[in-house]
């Protein structure tokens, strides 16, 4: 149907050309058809200005011609003259009320301008002309479109259907904007019906793909994607959304097939590479990711988002030295330059050099303009070699850069309390409270401290439940809850509340060491002697280790 309108337009030129002629020939002089002609020619040929000479001239001899006007304006339009344009058409319609094309270059010039009220009221009077004018119905209906207007646009759309019930762009455009919609077994039907009519329609298969995606009916969705590629085996649209859902499913390897065939239509596109490395990567394939990232570097060596791909990949190889050999060529002044110090962080913990990550990290302070990132990733370094005076000193100057920053003063908080300064932790703790009274981890962390020391119990539980509000699911909180019902004796209640902790986070020592705790007030000494024994595993301060192996001598002993 398309290919016939193209067959057809040379002809339909020719009659228009003819029918202008006449037109022109009634109204004016000879010499206005010459020029006139001389003018469409030199327009078809690309030479504009000796267009807009010959119709000049023509427009002089029959100055009432409201085709001529409507030429020059077609002609101002490509020559990007809108302003001109738009004087001529002006002119043209006060001339010709009903010059069909003189209105529809003017609607689509206050279309393109936003002034859809007018463009709107143009294409309504060019209707009005002719109800069944296909060409302005599809018109407005994309003026509604561009007005998120989908309602009036599909309003727009069913009239056509009303003289031209096979008229497949209605059918689809009403299906999308049902898809658009969510009513999507609306747009199902209007879309089907334009496939019954032409099954080869691409958009059509596309949109139905996309809705079965949506509701999770993915072998639909995968039969409509690969029959647009059986199609169209060029469609980059359908093999990446086949891969998509590949990925959904898991599979990655099909995936991987999908992002290679595409890279193979366009091999410019370095995306498909890092798909491809970052699957390979989530398959644990380190080697083949690797590749993937290098090919990419290789052309883009200042994609950093792709080196810390690498870096990545490295690392989970076991090679250290070499992701952070990748992460140290990342530009300071680069955005993900943070993303890179953090991942640099992880691995000096991870690898035991967390004296040569101090190095690293403070060696970057001059070069880079001050932020508090920089100084919590010195103070969790501090923090792993248990130097809580060092995380603490790194804390501090983040916060005379940001003195509200809540996570830099509930840090400075949690490492004074690590240092064993419960006094100057709470003070913390209560300064945070100040700039956020509804901040969960310092209610949490007051309450509790309340719960230890045994006092104020009910105010403890209170701070503690809003906290809980605020991170139903947070284990640590869930925690304290238990150990205040502990504290008042309420042991079942308290077993019930930190055995729900320890589901969510099963190798924390401290919840473990509190389990101990409840089952020996049950004298349940073989599950108090289990927990103990965990916690002591678990736990890395010296300190509470002991106090944990005490407790665990001491059952030992009542058993």
């Amino acid at each position: 149907m398309l290919l016939l309108k193209v067959m057809r337009l040379p002809v339909l030129v020719f009659w228009l050309l003819l029918l202008s002629f006449t037109q022109l020939h009634a109204a004016g002089s000879n010499n206005s058809v010459y020029f006139y002609l001389r003018g469409y020619l030199s327009e078809t040929r690309g030479s504009y200005d000796a267009a807009l000479e010959y119709y000049g001239r023509a427009l002089k001899d029959n100055p009432g011609s409201s085709e001529i006007r409507t030429s020059l304006a077609s002609l101002y339009i490509k020559k990007g003259d809108i302003a001109k344009a738009e004087e001529f058409l002006n002119s043209s319609i006060a001339l010709d009320p009903k010059n069909r094309i003189a209105l529809m270059f003017l609607a689509g010039i206050h279309a393109s301008r936003g002034v859809t009220y007018k463009a709107k009221a143009l294409y309504e009077k060019i209707i009005e002309l002719n109800p069944e004018d296909t060409e302005a119905y599809m018109y407005l209906g994309g003026v509604y479109i561009g007005e998120k207007k989908y309602n009036d646009a599909i309003s727009v759309y069913e009239k056509v259907l009303t003289y031209d019930d096979d008229n497949i762009i209605a059918l689809y455009y009403i299906g999308r904007l049902h898809g658009e919609a969510k009513n999507f077994d609306k747009a199902k039907a209007y879309l089907t019906k334009a496939l019954e009519i032409k099954p080869n329609f691409t958009p059509a298969l596309l949109d139905l793909a996309t809705i079965y995606e949506i509701e999770g009916d993915l072998p639909k969705a995968v039969e409509h994607y690969q029959t647009v590629i059986a199609l169209d085996p060029n469609d980059k649209k359908a093999r990446s959304r086949l891969a998509t859902i590949f990925i959904r499913q898991k599979e990655y390897d099909k995936a991987i097939g999908k992002f290679e065939e595409l890279s193979d239509l366009d091999h410019q596109d370095l995306s498909l590479r890092i798909r491809i490395g970052l699957l390979h990567y989530e398959k644990g394939r380190y080697d083949d990711a690797i590749k993937e990232f290098n090919l990419v570097l290789a052309s883009k060596p200042d994609n950093y988002a792709v080196r810390i791909y690498l870096a990545m990949s490295w690392r989970e190889k076991g090679d250290v030295r070499k992701a952070l050999e990748e992460l140290n060529k990342i530009d300071p002044k680069s955005e993900e330059f943070l993303t890179a110090l953090k991942q640099m962080t992880m691995i000096y913990i991870k690898s035991g050099t967390v004296d040569e990550g101090i190095k690293t990290i403070s060696g970057y302070l001059p070069e880079i303009e001050k932020k508090p990132d920089l100084y919590i990733l010195l103070s969790m370094l501090y923090e792993e070699k248990n130097d809580y005076a060092g995380g603490i000193a790194a804390l501090e100057e983040a916060r005379k850069i940001e003195p509200d920053n809540l996570e830099v003063l509930y840090q400075i908080g949690m490492l004074h309390e690590r240092k064993g300064e419960q006094g100057k932790a709470l003070a913390i703790m209560q300064d945070v409270l100040v700039v956020d009274p509804e901040y969960p981890n310092a209610l949490n962390f007051v309450g509790y401290s309340l719960a230890e020391k045994g006092i104020r119990l009910d105010e403890a539980e209170t701070m503690i439940r809003k906290a809980l509000a605020k991170r139903p699911d947070d284990g640590y909180i869930i925690d304290s809850l238990g150990w205040v019902f502990y504290k008042k004796g309420d042991f079942n209640a308290a077993l019930e509340e930190i055995q729900r902790a320890s589901n969510l986070m099963p190798e924390d020592p401290t919840i473990h060491e509190h389990l101990g705790d409840i089952y020996s007030a049950l004298k349940d000494y073989n599950k108090a002697l289990l927990h103990y024994e965990k916690s002591v595993t678990l736990e890395k301060d010296p300190s509470r280790k002991n106090s944990v192996e005490q407790k665990l001598k001491m059952i030992k002993e009542k058993k």
